[in-house]
This record gives C-alpha cells, sequence and structure tokens, in this order.
C-alpha cells in the first residue's frame, strides 16, 4: 500500500536543512542504522520498510525491534521508498527520527566534558566521520559552528555509522563568543593548524577542554585560532604536504583523549 502524498512530501523535505528545521526531524536510512538508534533509545516517530525487505530476515528483525520499543511502522513500495531515500542504493527502510533540543551555552560552559569544536566543517562526509572518530575516542561531546554541514543531514547521518546516535552535537551561531567565555573560564582550547605552536604530546591534561579543527582547505580562521589557548601541529617526515582532515583529527583526538601531562 502506498503511503500518503503528505507523508512523501515530509520525508523528500527532509533532505534539506529547511525541511529538518521545520519539522524537527530527520531521516536515518538503512536497517543498520535504524536498529543502531532504537538499541540506544533514540526518539524516532515512524519507520517505513518496503513491501519487499519487509520479508526478508533484516526486514523481519528490524519489525521485531520496532515492535519491542513501541515504535509505529508501515509499509511502502519500491517506488516510494526510492523518492524518500537520499541513498543513491536505498537500503529498504527509512526512520522519521527526532532532532534533540539544543543545550544553552550557559548549559554547555557548566559543564566539564571534553569537547571537540567543528568550525566550517562543510563536507558532510568528513563531519560524520568526524563524529564516528570522536565516539571511538570516548569523545561524546561536539559544538557545531556556523558554516559547517547540518550534523542531521542524510549523507552526515550515514557517514557516522551510527556514532550519532551516541555523541551529544550543540551547534554555537556565535562560536567566536563561546571559545571566548571558555577561554576566559579558565579552560584549554587547541586549534589545529599546519604550524601549531605545540605537538599533541605535550598538550597538558590540567584545564584541557578541547580542540578546535576547521575548515578542510582553509583551516581554523584566523579569529578563532587568535581566540584559542594555543594552536596544535602534527609532525611528519615524509614528502606528502598534509594529512586528511579526518585522519589528522583522529590523530589529535587520540592524543587528547589519552593520559598526558
Amino acid at each position: 500500500m502506498p503511503i500518503s502524498k503528505a507523508k512523501l512530501k515530509l520525508c523528500r523535505s527532509l533532505h534539506s536543512a529547511k525541511g529538518r528545521k521545520g519539522s524537527n526531524l530527520f531521516l536515518i536510512e538503512g536497517a543498520e542504522l535504524i536498529k543502531e538508534a532504537l538499541r540506544e533509545g533514540w526518539d524516532i516517530d515512524e519507520i517505513l520498510i518496503t513491501n519487499t525487505f519487509g520479508e526478508e530476515e533484516g526486514g523481519r528483525e528490524l519489525l521485531k525491534l520496532t515492535e519491542l520499543a513501541e515504535v509505529p511502522s508501515a509499509y511502502c513500495s519500491n517506488a516510494d521508498m526510492d523518492r524518500m531515500s537520499d541513498a543513491k542504493t536505498p537500503q529498504g527502510a527509512v526512520a522519521l527520527a527526532k532532532i534533540p533540543d539544543q543545550r544553552s551555552v550557559a548549559s554547555i560552559a557548566s559543564s566539564e566534558e571534553i569537547l571537540l569544536v567543528c568550525e566550517q566543517i562543510s563536507d558532510p562526509g568528513n563531519l560524520g566521520t568526524l563524529l564516528r572518530t570522536a565516539d571511538w575516542f570516548g569523545i561524546q561531546y561536539i559544538i557545531v559552528g556556523k558554516g559547517s554541514a547540518d550534523p542531521f543531514n542524510p549523507k552526515v547521518v550515514r557517514s557516522t555509522a551510527g556514532a550519532i546516535f551516541r555523541v551529544r552535537i550543540d551547534t554555537a551561531d556565535d562560536l567566536a563568543d563561546f571559545i571566548s567565555s571558555e577561554i576566559s573560564s579558565g579552560r584549554k582550547l587547541y586549534a589545529a593548524t599546519m604550524t601549531g605552536e605545540r605537538l599533541p604530546e605535550d598538550l597538558p591534561r590540567k584545564g584541557l577542554r578541547g580542540l578546535v579543527i576547521g575548515h578542510e582547505k582553509r583551516g581554523v580562521t584566523s579569529e578563532i585560532e587568535s581566540l584559542c589557548t594555543s594552536t596544535v601541529r602534527i609532525s611528519g617526515s615524509g614528502r606528502t604536504e598534509s594529512l586528511n582532515l579526518a585522519v589528522a583529527a583522529g590523530i589529535l583526538m587520540y592524543s587528547l583523549t589519552k593520559t598526558g601531562n
């Protein structure tokens, strides 16, 4: 049975930031990601599954989990799934999930969590990989500045491989103001740059608040860099000009979370 035109229109609207903001919903695509969200207790409005996938073992398993979680589900045609999904090859199931409420800057400032701050990370795949890497290293709190990809963009969600359901993401419209407030409170934030003053192993643990990662090509802006405690770089011995953003961030996150000074 085909889904309603209104439901199809809603799902398609979630491909855009405007649509996600208007409905406070985002799309989760594919059974594995949906199961991950269910296991983490994510707030899901509804799960839509094709008749074809519903007859397969993976589809039946998803429907059982959906029933246990008391989440509404409905069947749809393959054609409707193609229209709803943002993926090139739809996987037979999508979920309409709630975007969590944002914390206030004051609330974030009163916490003691290690942060990953993302400034102008415009590529959805890179942002998703950063969230996945942060989750791997136990960094559970991410601040995303203006100019970055929307964390709930379908491409970002897929790239996180489920990490988006375990990390806490907040957006800062005025990243400079947020960082200034953190530094004024005696906390230390380090900007990752090609010519950083410190090496990762030299980062002190006392007062350490987190790491600031900038745009894929331009890096951290001069304004944000000037506000940070200092800068950090990764030294290399080869002839390659630079590291991929996600690789460099992974090295720095490892250094950030291991026992230091």
